[in-house]
C-alpha cells in the first residue's frame, strides 16, 4: 500500500490522504477500515468521525463506495489498482490524536490511515507532499526513495510523524542511536533536558544489559498546560507543559514522563500481555495486566531517574508520599482490585463519573504503590540481592517479545523472593486489601508518618482555638475548583447523610452566601466537629435546605521518612534499587535527627 499525505487548508487543520491498494489485494473485492483506537490508550475514540469525503478513484473515474458501518468501507472488486481520497481534520494536541496548523503536523497514524480487514500484513509507504518547504519530517520508520516505509500496518501504527521546522539531538549509547525531537517553544534549558535523556536512557538500558534497538526518537513537544505520553516500539510521543521550567519540579517531571514512556520499550512494547498485540483495531482489547504494564512501568520512572541521578529522593519521596495519601483515601480502593481496573479500563478509567472516585480506582496510582510494596517485597525476600528491576530483568531473560502470562509473574516473584506470591497477589492485586507502609519499613528503613489536617498546621496556628476547630472539621463534601458545585460526596459521610449529591449548588451556609467552594469550606469548618450546619442548596432549579453534622475529619497525608534505626541492611537494599545513598533522617529542633 501506498500513503500520500497532503495539506488542504493548516489553519483549518485540514489535510487530505490519498491511499493506493495494490489490484492483488482488491481481486475478491475488500473492506476498508479506520482503526477505533490506538495501542496505549485504552479506550475507543471512533477516529472515522474525523474522516470525510472519502471516495475511490478507478483510473480517471470514480467507482461507488458504500460506508458499511461507522468506520468500514466497501471497496469493489479490482483488476487494477485503486486509489481512496478523503479528508482528515486535526484540531486535538494530545499523543493519541492528529494535530495540524501552520506550525506543525502530528500525524497519528491509528487516526489517519485505512487498512485492509484481513490484510494487516501489507508493508506502507508513507510519502508527505505540498507542505511547507522548510519543514522536516521525524519518524521511527526508515527512509528510502523518499518513503518512510513500515513492514506492516501494526508498524505503522506504531509510529507517528512529527512534521515542521523542529529541533533536534542526536547522541548514541550501547550502539543504539538516539534522537530528541523539539517542537514548540518553552521555558526550559534544551542541553540540560538532552543530557538528563541520556542519563535516562543509559539508567534503563542497564537493567536490561542494553536495548533492543537500534534507533529510537523521542517526539517532545511543548505546549502551554498540556502533558502526556503515548509509547511505541521504537519511539515515544511526549507532551510538556512549556511553562514549567521556572521550578525544578517542571524538569522532574518531565524527566518522569521520559523515563516512563521510555520504560515501556520494554514493558508492554515488548514484555506483554498475548492480547496486547497483534491487536484488533476495531474494539476493545481487554486485559487484566494494565497494572502490570502501567502501574510497575509508574513507580519505575521513579527508580530510573533516581538511578539516572537527574531527580533527588526528596521530590520521589514526595511524589511517593502523595501518592499513598490519594490512595488510602480514596474510597474506591475497597470497591475495585487492580485486574478489575485493568479490565474495565475501557468503560470506567477512561469513561469517569461522578461517583467513579467512591467505586474505582486507576491501575496506575495504586499500582505504582503496589509495585513500591513487591519491590520492598522481593528486598526483603531475597535478603537484599533482587529488586522490582531484576524481576523486569528475569522476565526478560525469560520471555523476551514472545508474551507473558500471570502465571509467569508469579513464577518470576517466587523465584526472587522465595515466597508464595499468592498472599501477596489476593491482597493487592485480585483483592482489595488495604496498603501495608510496614513492609516499606522492614526492607528499606523508610517509614510513612500520617499526619492529621490540624497537625499540619503552623505552631502559631496550633495556639489558636479557632484554626484548630476548623482544621479538625470534615463533612465528606468535595467542591469543584470552579464555583460552590458539589463535585463528589464520600460514602457515609456527614454531607452524604444530609442528602447531598452530586452537581448540587451550595448557596447559602447558616444564613450567609457562599459564592465559592472556599467560602462553603470555611463556613461549614467554622461550626467545628460536634456542630450542626444549615445549608441551602439548589437542585436542577428546586432550592432546598438540609442539616449537615460536622465531625472530626479522618483523612491523613503522609510523609516518607528515614528510619533513625534502620539497619546496615535495609539501608544497602535502599540503595541497590533506587541507586542513591540511604537519606539522612530530617533534623528535628535543635538541629537533632
Amino acid at each position: 500500500m501506498r500513503a500520500v499525505l497532503r495539506p488542504l487548508d493548516l489553519a483549518q487543520h485540514l489535510f487530505e490522504v490519498e491511499l493506493t491498494f495494490p489490484a492483488e489485494a482488491l481481486a475478491q473485492g475488500a473492506v476498508a477500515a479506520m482503526a477505533a483506537w490506538t495501542p496505549g490508550s485504552y479506550l475507543v475514540r471512533d477516529y472515522a468521525r474525523f474522516a470525510d469525503r472519502v471516495r475511490v478513484l478507478d483510473g480517471p473515474r470514480e467507482r461507488p463506495l458504500v460506508k458499511l458501518d461507522k468506520q468500514r468501507w466497501q471497496l469493489p472488486a479490482s483488476k487494477r489498482d485503486l486509489v481512496i481520497r478523503y479528508r482528515v481534520y486535526g484540531n486535538d494536541l494530545t499523543v493519541r490524536t492528529n494535530h495540524v496548523d501552520a506550525t506543525h503536523a502530528q500525524i497519528i497514524p491509528a487516526a489517519t490511515f485505512l487498512y485492509l480487514e484481513g490484510q494487516l500484513d501489507r508493508p506502507v509507504a508513507v510519502r508527505f507532499e505540498g507542505f511547507p518547504p522548510d519543514w522536516k519530517v521525524a519518524s521511527a520508520l526508515p527512509l528510502g526513495k523518499g518513503a518512510h516505509v513500515a513492514r506492516d500496518f501494526d508498524t505503522l501504527v506504531d509510529s507517528p510523524f512529527e512534521l515542521g521546522a523542529f529541533r533536534s539531538r542526536t547522541f548514541r549509547s550501547g550502539g543504539t542511536t538516539f534522537e530528541l525531537v523539539l517542537t514548540g517553544s518553552h521555558s526550559g534549558d534544551e542541553d540540560r533536558i538532552a543530557a538528563a535523556t541520556q542519563k535516562i536512557v543509559e539508567a534503563a538500558g542497564a537493567i536490561f544489559g542494553g536495548f533492543p534497538f537500534k534507533r529510537y526518537v523521542f517526539l517532545l513537544t511543548f505546549a502551554p498546560k498540556l502533558r502526556g505520553g503515548l509509547e511505541h516500539r521504537d519511539c515515544t510521543s511526549l507532551i510538556a507543559d512549556s511553562q514549567a521550567f521556572d521550578r525544578p519540579e517542571g524538569y522532574f517531571a518531565l524527566f518522569q514522563l521520559i523515563a516512563h514512556e521510555f520504560f515501556h520499550a520494554w514493558n508492554v512494547k515488548r514484555l506483554h500481555d498475548a492480547v496486547l498485540g497483534p491487536f484488533d483495531y476495531s474494539r476493545e482489547n481487554p486485559t487484566r495486566l494494565l497494572w502490570f504494564h502501567e502501574g510497575l512501568t509508574s513507580y519505575m520512572e521513579h527508580l530510573i531517574v533516581l538511578r539516572a541521578g537527574v531527580v533527588p529522593w526528596d521530590h520521589a519521596a514526595r511524589e511517593l508520599a502523595r501518592c499513598w495519601s490519594e490512595q488510602t483515601q480514596r474510597p474506591g480502593r475497597l470497591e475495585q482490585s487492580l485486574e478489575e481496573s485493568s479490565w474495565d479500563a475501557w468503560i470506567r478509567l477512561y469513561k469517569p463519573h461522578e461517583f467513579s472516585p467512591n467505586s474505582s480506582i486507576s491501575y496506575y496510582d495504586k499500582g505504582e504503590l503496589v509495585a513500591w510494596l513487591m519491590d520492598a517485597s522481593l528486598r526483603e525476600g531475597s535478603g537484599g540481592r533482587a529488586g522490582l528491576a531484576e524481576y523486569f530483568a528475569l522476565l526478560w531473560n525469560r520471555h523476551g517479545d514472545t508474551g507473558l502470562t500471570d502465571a509467569d509473574l508469579r513464577r518470576a516473584f517466587h523465584d526472587l523472593s522465595g515466597k508464595n506470591p499468592a498472599p501477596f497477589w489476593n491482597k493487592y492485586i485480585s483483592g482489595r486489601a488495604e496498603l501495608d507502609g510496614a513492609l516499606l519499613q522492614r526492607a528499606f528503613g523508610l517509614r510513612l508518618e500520617a499526619q492529621a489536617p490540624w497537625e499540619r498546621l503552623a505552631e502559631e496556628e496550633r495556639k489558636d482555638p479557632a484554626a484548630l476547630r476548623r482544621a479538625r472539621a470534615w463533612t465528606g463534601l468535595v467542591l469543584a475548583a470552579n464555583g460552590p458545585t458539589v463535585q463528589n460526596v464520600l460514602p457515609g459521610s456527614p454531607a452524604a447523610e444530609a442528602g447531598l449529591s452530586f452537581g448540587m449548588e451550595i448557596l447559602a451556609v447558616d444564613g450567609w452566601r457562599t459564592s465559592s467552594a472556599a467560602e462553603v469550606q470555611r463556613s461549614l469548618a467554622q461550626v467545628g466537629p460536634g456542630g450542626r450546619a444549615t445549608v441551602l442548596a439548589a437542585e436542577r432549579g428546586r432550592v432546598f435546605e438540609v442539616q449537615v453534622s460536622v465531625k472530626e475529619s479522618p483523612e491523613r497525608s503522609h510523609r516518607l521518612l528515614p528510619d533513625p534505626r534502620a539497619r546496615a541492611t535495609q539501608r544497602a537494599s535502599f540503595l541497590a534499587s533506587y541507586g542513591q545513598p540511604w537519606p539522612s533522617p530530617p533534623l528535628k529542633r535543635g538541629g537533632r535527627p
